[in-house]
Order: structure tokens, then sequence, then C-alpha cells
């Protein structure tokens, strides 16, 4: 029988053997989508982390195509809008305005629900681009699901995606970046996706502040790429490139946003964000939500390493192990926001880093260059985060975790969950990679959203409505 005419229930398997992965890959988005759809609809306000505030300033930014200039709770924070970040805000407030053309009678709940839906969709995004990164380092099609499967399994992950926070739209754009990167180091049209990844970190940079390390450590990478490799790239005809010149017309215009705010920060402030008392008056500052916390709970004086060790605090390297790493972990696999959530398997996901990191210096012998790069862009940023952490230790104390968020890692998780799955796939113990395998899937099912979401009529009845 000609194969073109085989019955339909024979054509099965090879429709399997050909989408299999396709077909995972769309289940595990899918049960990701109802995720972050039953809590954009149904979680209530003032549980996602400074939700209210991203809110209310959305709704100050959909009344103007430029940046509002009087918005009260920006005073209560002490948050310039004209002289930070403000891009994140400027997206949500367009969605806010083009949601009141579409349905002119809106409620604010329908208002706020439709933005955590846009936000749901920012994160599906990362979700997808995680999936692409993997593709650019692993080669196996199974083991590229994986990443994807322990990001749409990671509580915090999957609890920020259903509200409103500039995070998303954040994570969205670094992914972006990460997977031009990547091309960039598989040789893969130099041109195109070094201008991919400048203008992606670029964006993101115009959402949150916190991405300049991460362009930093991008930007000298590039360089180093550059320099090993400048023999070998080809650089395109630019006389009639249409796409060259697109790339290079948007680049210019971010870069341009950036020049206009931290460029005029350096010069005037002489830092990248200025504080409080740089831009508004002393008495809002010393009214403001952040001076009053600093005054309640910091030390009158800020304590040196040294002065913090003869106290019985921890040095830095104590730090990492006792405090960092643990407290990371549990805000990364847990809920931290207006309420906190901590499964009671946390301390497994702390063994998983430390076994994953354990099978990478044992089985990972001459590691590529590719490998190194991506290792060091997560090693530096969240070197970053640390001495932001531990430093705010100093001011507080040692009891208060102040700066310490897990969704602050979140620029990185892509390329982290991306790596850790390389590793796992390069053991050659056919027993330790299958049981790592197994152990992490099961882990990531009962810790992550399923339970949360199973229980919110009962043991979290006050977090829905």
């Amino acid at each position: 029988m000609d194969k073109k005419q085989l019955p339909p229930i024979s054509k099965i398997p090879a429709f399997w053997e050909k989408n299999n992965t396709k077909i995972v890959l769309g289940l595990i988005l899918a049960v990701f989508t109802f995720y972050i759809t039953f809590l954009a609809v149904n979680l209530n306000t003032a549980y996602i982390p400074d939700e209210t505030y991203r809110f209310e300033v959305s709704r100050a930014f959909s009344k103007t195509w430029g940046i509002p200039n009087d918005v009260p709770l920006t005073l209560e924070t002490g948050e310039d809008l004209h002289r930070n970040p403000f891009l994140g805000y400027w997206l949500f407030g367009r969605v806010i305005f083009f949601y009141k053309q579409i349905n002119a009678e809106a409620s604010i709940r329908q208002e706020l629900v439709a933005l955590r839906i846009v936000n749901g969709l920012f994160a599906i995004g990362t979700a997808i681009l995680t999936y692409l990164i993997s593709k650019g380092l692993i080669k196996s099609k199974w083991w590229q699901l994986l990443p994807v499967f322990i990001l749409t399994n990671t509580l915090m992950f999957v609890f920020l995606s259903g509200g409103v926070s500039y995070d998303n739209p954040t994570n969205f754009v670094c992914a972006l970046a990460m997977l031009f990167f990547i091309r960039v180091l598989n040789h893969k049209d130099f041109t195109t996706n070094s201008l991919g990844w400048i203008i992606s970190i670029g964006i993101g940079t115009l959402i949150k502040h916190s991405i300049l390390p991460l362009a930093a450590i991008l930007g000298l990478i590039w360089i180093v790429y550059i320099i090993r490799n400048r023999k070998k790239i080809l650089l395109p005809d630019l006389g009639n490139n249409l796409k060259f010149f697109m790339l290079a017309t948007i680049l210019l215009i971010v870069l341009g946003f950036n020049l206009y705010l931290y460029g005029v920060n350096l010069v005037k402030f002489q830092s990248f964000r200025p504080s409080c008392y740089d831009t508004f008056s002393e008495e809002v500052c010393d009214n403001s939500y952040f001076i009053k916390r600093h005054q309640k709970f910091a030390l009158p004086e800020k304590l040196t390493i040294v002065e913090a060790f003869r106290r019985g605090n921890p040095e830095p390297i104590r730090f990492i192990f006792e405090s960092w790493v643990p407290e990371m972990v549990k805000r990364v696999f847990g809920i931290m926001g207006e309420s906190n959530y901590y499964p009671i398997v946390t301390s497994y996901f702390q063994i998983a880093f430390y076994w994953i990191l354990f099978l990478g210096f044992r089985y990972i012998k001459k590691p590529s260059f590719k490998t190194i790069a991506l290792t060091s862009i997560i090693g530096f940023y969240a070197l970053i985060l640390l001495i932001m952490n531990y430093n705010s230790e100093l001011s507080y104390g040692f009891n208060k975790f102040v700066a310490l968020q897990g969704r602050y890692i979140f620029p990185v998780i892509s390329i982290a969950f991306v790596l850790s799955t390389y590793i796992l796939a390069k053991v050659t113990n056919k027993y330790i990679r299958i049981a790592t395998l197994i152990a992490t899937i099961v882990l990531f099912l009962y810790g992550g959203p399923i339970r949360f979401l199973w229980y919110y009529d009962s043991v979290f009845a006050n977090w829905f409505i």
C-alpha cells in the first residue's frame, strides 16, 4: 500500500515520532498557562510583591504618553519617575490605556486582571525563550525540555507570573538577550545576534536598573569572544542591508534613552540612580517608606566586616553558606511577597543545588568557552546580588534580610536551569543520571505550584478572592 494511502490511525506513530517533543513542550506550557491564568483571575491584591504600587503607577502612566509628574505613591517611596527606569510602567500604562479603549466601563479589578494576563504572556515568552536557549547548548531534544519544566514549576516564578510586576518583562528581555548571545557564541550571524542581545539588554536596563551588571558582564564576554574569534567573524555587506539598518536604528534609540537616563544621572548625581534627597525635598524623603524603614531597623552606623565578625556575625564566606544560599533557595522555590509560603521540601532544593555543582565539577572536565561564558554570567550576577545583600546586612545587623529576594536572580534563571540540565545530561554514569532526573522531576512537582493551588480554598483561602 502506498505510504500516502495509509489509514489515519497508522500515521499516529510517525506523527508522534516527528512531533513528540513539541507536543510535550505544548503540554508543559499549557499547564503553566493554567497556573498563571488561575492566579491572575483569582489571586487577591497585595500578595504579589509591590503589585499595588506597580499597578497604581502604571494607571498613572495610562493617562499620558510621556512620564507623569505627580503620582502620590512615588512620593511615599521617594522614587522620581523621570530619573529612574520607567519603561515597564510605560508599557503597562499602554496596556491599561488600550484595554480602556475596548472596555470603557472596566472596573479597577478588571484592569488589574487584564494587566496580570499581559504579565503572564511575558512569562510564557520567557519559558519559550528558555527552550530556545536550551537548544543552543543541549543536543538531546528530550533534555532540552527539562529547563522549561523546571522553570514553569519554580514556585516564585509561577507566582510572580500571575501578577503585575516589572520583573516579568525584565525576565523576558533578559532571556531574549541570552538567546541572541548564545547564538553569537555558536557562531551564528554575528552582526544580527550581537545587535539583538545589545538591544534586548538595553531595553532591560530601561525597565530595571539592576540589569546594568548583567549588561556589563555580557559586554565583557562579548569583547573576549571577538578577540578570540577576530579572524573567523564575517561582517555582512552593509550597502543594502535593510535588516542591519533597522536594528541599528532601534539600537540608537535604545542607547539614546539609556544615555538620557543613566548618563544624565551620572553627570548630575554621580550615581546611576539618584537618592530620594537628590530629587525630592527633605520633608518628602523623611516621610518616605524606605527612609522610615532604614531609620526604624538599621543600625546607627553601618558595621565594617571586622566589626561584624567581632560581634559574632558571619564574614562573607560563612554568610554565603549559612545564610545567603539557604535564604535565596527559600525565596526562589517558595513564595516571598506580602505573605510568605515556603514548602516543606525547600531544604531538598538546597541539596539539589549542591549536587548539581558537584556533578559539574565531576563530569565537566574540559568546559568549552560557551560553558565558561554562561557560568561566568551566572556567577558574576549572583556575586553582585551577594555583595548587595551582605552590605545590607552590615547596615541592618544581620537579622532582617531586607534586600534578599529570590526574584532578583530571575534575570539569569533561564541560563542557570539550562546549564544545570547540560551538566546532568553530561553525567556518564547512567544510574546517577537517571536517578537525579527522576528526583528532580518529583521534587519540582511536589514542591512546585501544584500543592499551592491544590490548597487554594483551604490553607491559602485568604490569598484568593
